[in-house]
């Protein structure tokens, strides 16, 4: 069964409050959405991010520094090797417990901005909506409020219950593609037969 949205926002509950954490420290939304993109990006290589960064979330010189080494990041990410000096990130290291580098970042540039991309256009509509995140907040403040005093329980808003539909992921322009098929002459093929071909 597909996720719906109100899964989405539930399973990335931490994700989103190290955003709005970036955010309060001055971040600005653009550079928090990137940031937190790519700890999910380098989730996807096993490298937890969020959970440690989370672990730090009040201690603000340690945010402040990491927000550092993120910018530093970004900037690596968006110019060319040649141009670029390799500034230390060591809290960053530190923070994902894996010999990562400024390097590290540099040498896969082009799968990460592609990666960043993908997940800011997928799961980051739901994870980086303030107004569905608010929605679920209500709902659950007044649950737990309702739970905790035995009283009945809230109905869920409408607006709510449209994020317990499925999720449905954008298609990237990668996955837009057209394909270009070609035939021999002697052996002629109908559009039925390759529809068939790659629906069958």
């Amino acid at each position: 069964m597909a996720p719906t949205v109100k899964d989405v926002l539930t399973f990335h509950k931490i994700d989103r409050a190290v955003y709005e954490n970036f955010i309060a420290h001055g971040m600005e939304p653009d550079k928090a959405r990137k940031a937190v993109a790519l700890f999910l990006w380098l989730e996807q290589l096993g490298i937890d991010m969020t959970t440690p960064i989370h672990k730090i979330i009040n201690n603000n010189a340690k945010i402040s520094t990491l927000i550092t080494e993120i910018d530093a990041v970004l900037r690596c990410l968006r110019q060319n090797d040649n141009q670029y000096s390799h500034p230390k990130i060591p809290l960053l290291t530190s923070l994902a417990q894996n010999n990562i580098d400024i390097r590290f970042f540099n040498l896969h540039r082009d799968s990460i901005v592609r990666g960043l991309a993908v997940i800011i256009d997928g799961i980051g509509r739901h994870v980086f909506d303030c107004h569905k995140y608010g929605l679920l907040r209500a709902y659950e403040s007044a649950d737990a409020a309702a739970i905790r005093f035995s009283t009945v329980r809230p109905q869920v808003p409408p607006a709510l219950a449209k994020l317990c539909a499925p999720a449905v992921s954008v298609l990237s322009s990668e996955q837009k593609r057209s394909m270009f098929i070609t035939m021999r002459r002697w052996e002629p093929i109908g559009s039925d037969e390759i529809i068939q071909h790659f629906t069958a």
